[in-house]
């Protein structure tokens, strides 16, 4: 019983067999630590003209199990970064091709923003807000670097604990062997973070060469999808998507070394039988930065990509209507109409001379064609067709204020919202079918290429899937002037975008 006893308060007192084992541990935690911290680097002495990635990825248990499993796929696929842990769809849509996100930047970026901003698909009845789908649209920025957010800087600070705590038993015991496990861990950690194929891994891609709308989503049965409008010199997400570069060939034999080297360390920490608790303390610490680096919910920009909410209409989300809701008798439209509606947007779109008279002042027969003010303001009233428009804001100068849909008339709401300088629009549309719509108005084929995915039918209309008539007269004119509409669009950003934009008329 003695012997027991002894036993006991001995492995509490110095737990040194545990710590072999607990390095063994965890390994996939440190795998997603490091694809979530990699990407900021420093530059090495001016001669060398070469920048070095540096992770603050703390030393915890889990890091010999990790060395050993990177390089059993770096032996194999040659990949370091771990596949995507968000099941999502990238869609291009240009031409409504969609492609499965292996990234593991997008998976996240797509995870996080639906952590951040949940949808409340409870009844109305049951005190929810009955909403089935929320679509965000943004503008991309070019990549300028990751920004260093509280969790980078944290991983640093607990490194500095960890130092702190191995230096504890040294000052007060004279035992230094602690202090040159945790160094070295630390160091090989390091090493394991600078490796260049991390970064090439992450951000597995190219730059736009010129403007492209791109939109993430899980897909049909869920509830989110992300809008974005890129330009030149954006990440290109679709590329990016694919999550596949060219592995190096240093990369092998480099992770070989560093398995030795853990199995060195993991060897000398076997051989430690006094103030262990110390190492556990220092393991601990790095095993709770791990976890929390992996997990937890980043910035954008944490991740090199940079946006900001476009400004016309940042947010529509969809509500689930009445049942006994009116429809239209039938879903006859004349698509010539349509055509013709938009014919001068073509002509100006195209910069094509005007080819017919247009009651537009000082734009006749012959001469180039101005910007219809249409474009801009989004507004019957300027001679937008009444199909394409949109809900708009009050035009009033307050930050926030309601909106209405004066085309509906079914009661949609919305308002608007001012934050650090920038104004947000959410507004509301009735069902999944309505948002689409509205996307659809603000974003040309966007809304046709998400139509495809949560209503699969092909690129072209499919009138078996869509049941309401008033949608499908929307649609079956939406796919028909789609690409008059999606130039013209991509011109008024352009016109928008130059310091001295020409007036719209």
């Amino acid at each position: 019983m003695d012997g027991t006893a002894g036993a006991l308060r001995g492995q509490w007192a110095n737990p040194s067999d545990i710590l072999s084992l607990l390095l063994v541990i965890g390994g996939d935690i440190v795998q997603k630590a490091i694809a979530q911290l990699v990407g900021c680097t420093i530059r090495l002495p001016e001669w060398t003209d070469r920048h070095i990635s540096i992770a603050p990825v703390a030393f915890s248990f889990g890091w010999v199990s990790y060395a050993f499993l990177s390089l059993q796929s770096v032996v194999g696929e040659m990949r370091l970064m771990p596949a995507s842990d968000c099941p999502s769809l990238t869609v291009n849509c240009a031409n409504g091709f969609a492609r499965k996100t292996n990234s593991w930047v997008l998976g996240r970026l797509l995870r996080d923003h639906e952590n951040a901003f949940p949808v409340d698909s409870r009844p109305a009845e049951d005190g929810g807000r009955a909403e089935s789908l929320r679509i965000d649209i943004f503008h991309l920025k070019p990549p300028i670097g990751p920004d260093r957010d509280f969790i980078w800087w944290c991983g640093w600070a607990v490194i500095t604990v960890q130092i702190g705590i191995a230096l504890a038993p040294w000052i007060r015991y004279g035992d230094w062997g602690i202090l040159l496990i945790t160094s070295a861990g630390t160091v090989l950690a390091m090493a394991t973070c600078a490796l260049p194929q991390w970064t090439e891994e992450k951000w597995a891609g190219c730059t736009l060469k010129r403007e492209k709308v791109m939109c993430l989503t899980r897909g049909n049965g869920h509830q989110h999808i992300m809008v974005f409008i890129g330009v030149q010199g954006c990440w290109d997400l679709e590329r990016l998507a694919t999550g596949a570069s060219d592995p190096r060939p240093e990369t092998r034999w480099l992770f070989g070394l560093l398995a030795v080297l853990w199995t060195f360390l993991l060897i000398s920490m076997s051989g430690l039988r006094e103030h262990t608790w110390f190492l556990v303390g220092v393991g601990g610490v790095g095993m709770l930065q791990n976890a929390f680096a992996a997990g937890t919910s980043w910035k954008p920009g944490a991740s090199d990509l940079h946006m900001t909410a476009f400004p016309r209409i940042s947010t529509i989300i969809g509500r689930r209507g009445s049942d006994n809701r009116k429809d239209d008798t039938d879903a006859e439209v004349n698509l010539e109409d349509s055509v013709h509606e938009l014919a001068y947007v073509e002509e100006w779109a195209t910069k094509r001379p005007v080819t017919f008279h247009v009651p537009i002042e000082n734009t006749g027969p012959g001469q180039a064609p101005l910007m219809p003010r249409w474009l801009d303001t989004m507004t019957v009233e300027d001679g937008l067709p009444a199909w394409l428009e949109p809900i708009n804001p009050d035009n009033n100068d307050s930050a926030t204020g309601g909106l209405q849909s004066s085309v509906c008339g079914r009661g949609v709401q919305g308002h608007a919202t001012m934050k650090n300088g920038v104004r947000k629009v959410i507004v509301y549309a009735e069902g999944v079918h309505g948002a689409l719509m509205g996307l659809e108005k603000w974003v040309p084929t966007a809304g046709l290429a998400m139509v495809q995915i949560f209503f699969p039918a092909g690129l072209n209309y499919n009138d078996a899937s869509i049941r309401d008539n008033r949608h499908k007269k929307f649609w079956r004119r939406a796919y028909h002037t789609r690409s008059i509409r999606k130039r013209a669009e991509e011109k008024r950003r352009a016109e928008e975008s130059k310091p001295t934009a020409q007036h719209s008329v």
